[in-house]
Parts: structure tokens; sequence; C-alpha cells
């Protein structure tokens, strides 16, 4: 009787599952690009979120300009509510002056920048 080789057969196993694994994990991180760009990151949008904050993990206050008016939002999981609109120039024209939120690049950025310093002072020392 011929024995097959168990190891051998385990060891394709293994790397077919890996190669399919890391196919569809390409292929979700390629679909979650492309339909973000498609769906509302371009310009011309009516609606753009300028700024966030989170007061707890799961409640944020946002401000977002809708074609044109700035609005102060409360974002909950049960609900959305508008807090305040912006209207006098002064608080406009600060708006005006900040750039808009850049999805993705907030937290990611300040870790990076602050790892940076981090590592910049270690070695001058």
């Amino acid at each position: 009787m011929i024995q097959p080789n168990l190891w051998g057969a385990g060891l394709k196993t293994l790397a077919m599952l890996c190669i399919v694994i890391g196919v569809l994990i390409l292929v979700l991180f390629l679909m979650k690009r492309f339909l973000y760009l498609r769906n509302g990151s371009g310009q011309g949008q009516l609606i753009k979120m300028l700024s966030s904050y989170h007061v707890t993990p799961k409640e944020r206050i946002a401000l977002i300009d809708v074609a044109g008016e700035k609005l102060v939002i409360g974002i909950t999981p049960a609900n959305i509510t508008c807090l305040a609109k912006i209207a006098t120039s002064e608080a406009l024209e600060r708006i005006e002056g900040v750039k808009p939120l850049q999805a993705g690049r907030g937290l990611f950025e300040k870790l990076l920048t602050s790892s940076l310093k981090g590592k910049g002072r270690s070695s001058e020392r």
C-alpha cells in the first residue's frame, strides 16, 4: 500500500488557504477603496464634514457644511440632532480658515508624527 505524504498535503492545503485569504483581503480592500471614492469623496459634494469631536466612544459632535450652511450636529447610535446653526460672520471666518477633515488621516497622522518626534529626540542624546 502506498501511504500519502501527510506533511506535504498539509503544507499544500495551508498554502492554498493563505492564498485564498490573501486574495479575499485584497478584493475587500479594493472594494472599500473604490466604493468610498465613488460614493462621497469627490469634489462638488453638497454635504461635507468639516470637523468631528468624539464625546464618548459612541457619541460625537460634528461640524458639517450643507450647501454652504454650517451646522453643528450631535451623532449617537440612535439618532442625529441639529445642535446649532452657525450664522455669525466671525465664526464663519474662523471655520473657513480651517481645512476640511480628510478621511483616515487624523489619528494615524498624529501617532506617526509623535512617534517620529520621539525617535528624533532619542537619537540626539
